[in-house]
């Protein structure tokens, strides 16, 4: 017989699944929610809470197969909520952000249940996710798009994460379109047949119109893979160069030789980052 000696010390996470944040219509969204845990902590202990928003084109989110990587935040003692939001097919831009402020006012209701401290509230995604958490972040600072709802209540978003972002809608019409889409998920999110001709609703939906020198935004991290052949790293690096031209509270990681998505967004390096972002803020 071997024996080892172990201690209780690691942080460990208990999975809640379709917490039921939204009914709109009939449309119900849920989240996957990772809250922090150790056998022996004081009760009243409070977590960041990080609302993830996954990709998927705008399109229909898969939330359940990422759930081994985006519990990595939640082990560095992080509440992650991962967001199902209301896809193009449903309904068209703002909506996504509506979702994501509806989801954000569910865990404030609930910060006591989940052990949530409200004021450390952080946004963050993927590709298309990134997309939506950034535009949620930066419209709520100008003033735009939080939804009116009964009892619905004002916060603070700490700061925001954004994964391989497609953060201008005019730049994804130039890229180039995989052979088996009929149609630019951009255009889609838009509810518009082409781009090209709805510049000013694709530029609505872009942000660099809400980057402005009189509007304080919350603190940007940007991670990019440099060979993403879905969504350009030129989209983070011209966000990035705006974002400190208007001296904003902008960080900037680009992956070496990493496409647009898998492991690397979730490595040691990279969690360390992210968890030092929403921890150290």
């Amino acid at each position: 017989m071997n024996r080892i000696s172990v201690t209780y010390e690691e942080t460990e996470w208990l999975y809640a699944p379709d917490a039921l944040y939204s009914d709109v219509d009939g449309v119900q969204r849920k989240l996957q929610l990772f809250v922090p845990y150790r056998r022996e902590w004081e009760e009243d202990i409070r977590y960041p809470v990080v609302l993830y928003v996954p990709g998927a084109a705008w399109h229909r989110q898969e939330m359940y197969n990422d759930i081994p990587k985006i519990s990595k935040l939640a082990e560095c003692g992080i509440v992650v909520a991962m967001v199902q939001y209301r896809e193009s097919d449903i309904a068209v831009f703002p909506a996504p952000i509506e979702d994501l402020h509806r989801a954000a006012n569910y865990l404030i209701e609930n910060a006591d249940r989940f052990h949530i401290d409200p004021l450390q509230l952080f946004v963050a995604g993927h590709s298309a996710g990134a997309h939506i958490a950034l535009m949620t972040a930066f419209s709520k600072a100008n003033g735009l798009w939080v939804p009116e709802m009964v009892g619905m209540k004002d916060y603070v978003i700490r700061g925001v994460i954004a994964q391989a972002a497609p953060s201008d809608l005019l730049l994804c019409q130039k890229e180039e379109l995989p052979p088996w889409m009929k149609k630019r998920p951009s255009a889609e999110l838009l509810g518009v047949e082409c781009i090209d001709e709805n510049s000013e609703i694709a530029k609505k939906a872009s942000c660099a119109a809400y980057v402005k020198e009189d509007v304080v935004l919350p603190p940007v991290l940007l991670l990019h893979g440099d060979k993403d052949r879905v969504v350009s790293a030129e989209h983070s690096r011209n966000l990035y160069k705006l974002l400190m031209d208007k001296k904003k509270n902008v960080v900037y990681y680009e992956l070496e030789d990493v496409d647009h998505s898998g492991n690397a967004f979730w490595s040691k390096e990279v969690l360390k980052i992210m968890r030092d972002f929403c921890l150290l803020m």
